[in-house]
């Protein structure tokens, strides 16, 4: 009686064990998630990123030009993820961009296709 008695708790204890230790989350970035996203839905992903203009409305929907399409804080684009539209830079997983500027969010290494003061923010 005693063997089984250990046998059990031993099962027991190595069950718990197994499920203390789990994979967690696969993809930590939203960007790393939008790509998933995208590549199920046939969408071509990149994490480069380039802003080639932004309109900033008081009342209604903002809009930023990012590789080449228009798009909009809400609704949410699965493609570019944490989209915030600025006055004069939108902000993609935290990281600002300038108009004229392209970023890849994985290097942190910035392109800028226009000389400096070459925009200019209209009050």
């Amino acid at each position: 009686m005693n063997k089984i008695c250990f046998i059990f708790i031993g099962l027991l204890l190595s069950v718990g064990a197994a499920h203390a230790y789990t994979i967690g989350t696969v993809f930590y970035s939203n960007a790393e998630r939008a790509t998933l996203v995208a590549a199920r839905s046939g969408i071509t992903q990149t994490a480069i990123y380039s802003v080639t203009g932004i309109i900033k409305r008081g009342a209604g929907k903002s809009v930023a030009w990012i590789n080449g399409r228009a798009v909009t804080e809400v609704p949410h684009d699965p493609v570019i993820p944490t989209l915030v539209i600025g006055r004069d830079h939108v902000m993609i997983e935290g990281k600002p961009i300038r108009v004229g500027e392209s970023l890849d969010i994985l290097s942190g290494q910035r392109v800028l296709r226009l000389p400096e003061q070459a925009v200019r923010v209209k009050p």
